[in-house]
Parts: C-alpha cells; sequence; structure tokens
C-alpha cells in the first residue's frame, strides 16, 4: 500500500491516526452503560391481581433505565372510558398515580415507553378492584401508526448509511489509497461524487431527527412535523448524530480537494471523515448492551471498514478509466485497494461476529426474528461480495500485470472495473439493509411491543357459589389464573384457605393434574398454569366445604 517508510508519509499517517483516536475518545466520555433491551420485570399489582382497595399507584419495573413518551401511560375501566392519571420515569421505575375512589371492578393500564437503544417497548397491565368484571372492553390503542413509521425511518436511514459511507471512503481512497497517482481529473471526479454522497447523508441523518420522534411516540407520519417530534430527551442522540456527520462530512469534502498539499488537507479530510463515520455508534443497539464500550468501539472499526471498502471501490471505478494508458500506475492504484480490502476483510468478519453474538444472544434469534432475517441477508451479500473481490484479487489482477500489449491490458482492466461496480452496487445494497436491521429489536417485536390483550372474565356455579375466573396474557405458555369466589349477593366468599379450593386442568388427552392455588385476598385466590398448546382448556375448580360437601364446576377457556 503506502509507502510508510517515508518519513514524512509516517508522521502524517500517526497524526490522522492520533486525531481518529482522540475523537472517538472523546466521544466514548460519559458514555451510559445499558445491559439489554429494555424489558418489563415486574408489576405492581401484578397481571389478572384482585386488590381489595383503590391501590395509591400502579407501578412498573424494568431491567434498565426507560423514557416516557406524552401520553405513554394510560388508564382504563372495563367499559373502555380512560380514567384521569399522570406518570413519572425515575430510572427503571415507571409510576402511574391513581384517583383516590375507582369503582370496584377490571381495569386495565397501557403504558408505552422508549428503551435506552431508542425502540418503543409498550404492553399492558390488567388488575381488578374488589371483584372483576364480567366484561372488558379493549381500551382503544392502536401501534399500527409506530409500526408504518419505522418503514419510513428505515428507508432515510438507509440513505444516511449509503451516503455516509460511500462520502468517507471516497475520502479515505482521495488521500491515502490512490494519493498523488490519481489523475487532476479522476480527483475532481472524486470530490464532486463525494459531495453528492455527503448531502444525501446529511439529508437522510436530518430526516431521521423527526420520524425517530415520531416513531418513539407512536405519532404516525403526520406527528413528524409536530413540536413533540423534536422532544430532546428522545431525539437527543439523533441530533448529535446530525451535528457530527454535517461537521465532520464538511471538513472531508473540503480537505479531499487540497490533497495534492500534503499535510494539514489530508489530516483535515481524514478526521473530518473519521468524525462522521463515529456518529451512527451513538445510536442503536450497541450502546444497550455490555460491555458498551467494547461494542462501541467494535461498530466504529465495523463502519470504517466498510467505507473504506466501498469508497475504494467506487474511486478505482472512477480512476481506472482516466488510467487507460498509463497501465504501471492503474496496477499501483489497484494493487494499493486490494493490499487494503484483505485486511478489511478481516476487520468485517471480526467485528460483525462479535457484534452479532453480543447484540442477538442465541443462534435462533436468526431465524426467529426480522433482525435475525435481516442479518442473514446482510451476511448472504457480504458473501458474494467476497467471491467477487477474491475472484478480482487471485484472477483478474495477476491477468492484468500479466497482459502483453496495450490492447490486452485495457480489456483486462475494463473487466476489473465491472466487477469492481459489481462489489460497489451489492455493498450498496448491503447497507441499504443495515439501514433497515437499526431499526428492528434484537429481542422479536413480540417483546419489544406486547399488544394490550385485556382478560375476558368466565364465570361458573358452585351450587350456591359463583366462580369468577380471569386468564391472563391469556396465551400459549405461563399465564395466571385469577379467581374469585362470591355468594348471592355478589361478596368475596371468605373463610376457605388454598387446600380447600383446588384447581386442575385438562385438554383432550392433556392432563395438566392439580394446579397450586395461593390466595391473594379476601375470597380470591391465583394458580400459575402453563398452557402448551392452544385452544380451549376445561378448568376445574371444586370447593372443598366439608367431609362430604365437595362441589365442582367446570370452566371453559380459550388460550391464544
Amino acid at each position: 500500500m503506502i509507502d510508510i517508510t517515508d518519513v514524512r508519509t509516517r508522521r502524517r499517517l500517526c497524526g490522522a491516526v492520533a486525531a481518529v483516536l482522540a475523537v472517538l475518545a472523546l466521544l466514548l466520555v460519559g458514555a451510559a452503560p445499558a445491559s439489554a433491551h429494555a424489558t418489563l420485570v415486574s408489576s405492581d399489582p401484578a397481571e389478572g391481581e384482585v386488590v381489595a382497595t383503590v391501590p395509591d399507584v400502579v407501578t412498573f419495573t424494568f431491567d434498565e433505565p426507560v423514557n416516557l413518551t406524552a401520553d405513554a401511560v394510560r388508564v382504563f375501566d372495563a367499559a373502555g372510558d380512560p380514567v384521569d392519571s399522570s406518570a413519572e420515569a425515575r430510572d427503571t421505575v415507571v409510576t402511574a398515580d391513581l384517583p383516590d375512589e375507582l369503582d370496584d371492578g377490571t381495569y386495565v393500564v397501557t403504558w408505552r415507553a422508549v428503551s435506552s437503544d431508542g425502540h418503543p417497548i409498550s404492553g399492558s397491565l390488567t388488575f381488578s378492584i374488589g371483584a372483576p368484571s364480567e366484561t372488558v372492553v379493549a381500551p382503544p390503542v392502536d401501534a399500527a401508526p409506530s409500526n408504518d413509521l419505522r418503514s419510513d425511518l428505515s428507508v432515510v436511514q438507509a440513505i444516511q448509511y449509503v451516503g455516509l459511507l460511500l462520502a468517507a471512503g471516497l475520502v479515505v481512497f482521495g488521500t491515502w489509497i490512490g494519493g498523488a497517482v490519481i489523475p487532476a481529473k479522476a480527483r475532481v471526479r472524486i470530490r464532486l461524487v463525494a459531495g453528492a454522497a455527503a448531502g444525501a447523508a446529511v439529508l437522510g441523518a436530518a430526516g431521521a431527527v423527526p420520524l425517530a420522534g415520531a416513531y418513539q411516540q407512536g405519532l404516525g407520519l403526520e406527528g413528524a412535523v409536530s413540536a413533540a417530534a423534536f422532544d430532546l430527551s428522545l431525539v437527543g442522540d439523533d441530533l448529535l448524530v446530525l451535528v457530527l456527520v454535517v461537521v465532520g462530512l464538511g471538513l472531508a469534502v473540503l480537505g479531499i480537494g487540497e490533497v495534492s498539499r500534503v499535510g494539514r488537507p489530508r489530516l483535515l479530510a481524514t478526521t473530518g471523515a473519521a468524525v462522521a463515520v463515529l456518529a451512527p455508534a451513538l445510536v442503536g443497539h450497541t450502546r444497550a448492551f455490555e460491555p458498551v464500550t467494547l461494542l462501541v468501539v467494535t461498530d466504529v472499526v465495523h463502519l470504517a471498514a466498510g467505507a473504506t471498502w466501498l469508497g475504494g471501490l467506487v474511486g478505482l471505478a472512477i480512476t481506472l478509466p482516466l488510467l487507460a494508458h498509463r497501465e504501471r500506475e492503474a496496477a499501483l492504484v489497484v494493487s494499493r485497494f486490494s493490499s487494503a480490502a484483505a485486511a478489511v476483510l478481516v476487520l468485517l468478519v471480526a467485528t460483525g461476529s462479535l457484534m452479532a453474538w453480543r447484540v442477538l444472544g442465541s443462534w435462533a434469534g436468526l431465524v426467529d426474528t426480522t433482525y435475525g432475517t435481516l442479518l442473514l441477508v446482510k451476511v448472504g451479500i457480504a458473501l458474494v461480495v467476497v467471491a467477487l473481490a477474491a475472484h478480482n484479487r487471485f484472477r483478474l489482477l495477476p491477468r492484468a500485470r500479466s497482459a502483453v500489449g496495450h490492447r490486452e491490458r485495457t480489456a483486462t482492466y475494463s473487466v476489473v472495473r465491472r466487477t469492481v461496480l459489481a462489489e460497489a452496487g451489492l455493498l450498496a445494497v448491503l447497507l441499504a439493509v443495515t439501514g433497515f436491521l437499526v431499526n428492528q429489536s434484537p429481542r422479536g417485536d413480540a417483546a419489544a411491543a406486547a399488544a394490550a390483550a385485556p382478560s375476558r372474565v368466565t364465570t361458573g356455579s358452585l351450587e350456591d357459589f359463583t366462580v369468577l375466573a380471569t386468564l391472563s396474557p391469556g396465551s400459549r405458555g405461563p399465564n395466571t389464573l385469577s379467581l374469585q369466589l362470591q355468594d348471592l349477593a355478589g361478596e368475596p366468599l371468605d373463610g376457605f384457605a388454598a387446600p380447600e379450593v383446588s384447581v386442575r386442568s385438562a385438554q383432550a388427552d392433556v392432563d395438566l393434574g392439580l394446579v397450586p392455588v395461593v390466595p391473594t385476598a379476601a375470597g380470591t385466590y391465583a394458580a400459575e398454569v402453563v398452557f402448551p398448546t392452544s385452544g380451549t382448556w376445561e378448568v376445574q375448580v371444586s370447593l372443598r366445604e366439608s367431609e362430604f360437601a365437595n362441589p365442582v364446576t367446570t370452566l371453559s377457556v380459550e388460550v391464544r
């Protein structure tokens, strides 16, 4: 590649590396550590719980700090009517204040928060005061606008990634790989393309700010033009990315036009490109997993390697036609880039594997989540690019070096250029996929946005008593079965211990047997049941009143 034995070149290279490391250190100072994509750990009251009196507050505890958006926590009664409430978030705890007086019955609390990686998470809690309501109307909550907006955000971020890495990579090609060998006409074209790519990156970063704010709050596309979309507590990092992209690429494009004057212009262009490439690492999944510093540095190296590869390919495609009659210079430029690409490939594989392992967390995530599917698509495209690069390096370049005569060398380098263009096109597609990848939850959509699913009350009779049963969440897997025994007047039937109330569940040939029952309030009991399949399950409830009286009722519950 570059002759690093030359003292001036070595000093310039060391200065550029030092500047990049200094910028990286400054940006990483104060990076708040996080542990994972935020998930709800517990709530008080618990899901499906029946409490005797109105709780002062409803508390949600997460496994990492979260932010609340406007109207993030809403409370509805059994009829679906809103209940006055207010909420606040402190570190990992979200608290919703309730009115002092509420009627008995079932209430649904819907919540929406923003995880530390910028993804909104949501869910619902169903609890009852006194006794569950016989019917519960689903609250009017629609998450579709946010899901639609995620696609729009992915498009602008794809544009940002392609423009950013192309502009920064062209700077690396023009300042270090091509250097003085590049003809003046090619340098002008490289600067024009880098400027256009920088403009696309800035537009993408600017568009991502209001779209990210609207996406996190579920406002829909029309909400992106509202003042709420620019909430600094939510989009502060996105604004910082925009500033760094504008400043960094501005310096890079200005500096690349003066690289024929070695020294400060080259250092200016390289530092500007480094600042711009660092920007995307300030947001996204790598800041939501431990160890934060290692993953952020890995992300930066990954982006820098990708920029060097993409920019080098486009730079070669621009330069080679203008070196048609200067085979020696053409061979030198191609050889330099080929050597750089080999190192870049190693970095891309190593950093990409580390981030995928740490962020995705399991092999199953590759096929069970949209994030994993897009990651596989990205890997597939990368393998094709690697195959083309290997063909270029080990077949076409040796043929070009051994070609005899101007016509044969020109024809061979023409094939090299077409292969290079194919590589660059595939890398652009790969970066576009990355734009969609960063807006997917590594833990799956179900974990990122749990749909509000209030429970339905099932009733049965135990001679002179009534049984009210509530199943939550009502889906395959772990569930909480809440039971309340009432007398003819509708009052909770107190005085029976848990062993006197027994529950067993079955479906067709599957019998889950007796399920442990725990008293939670007067006449109210809870049982933890794991339903292995969906469908209709029979829940048998018996009450042992005496040695000779043991009434039994069978309830049918639907499991999704």
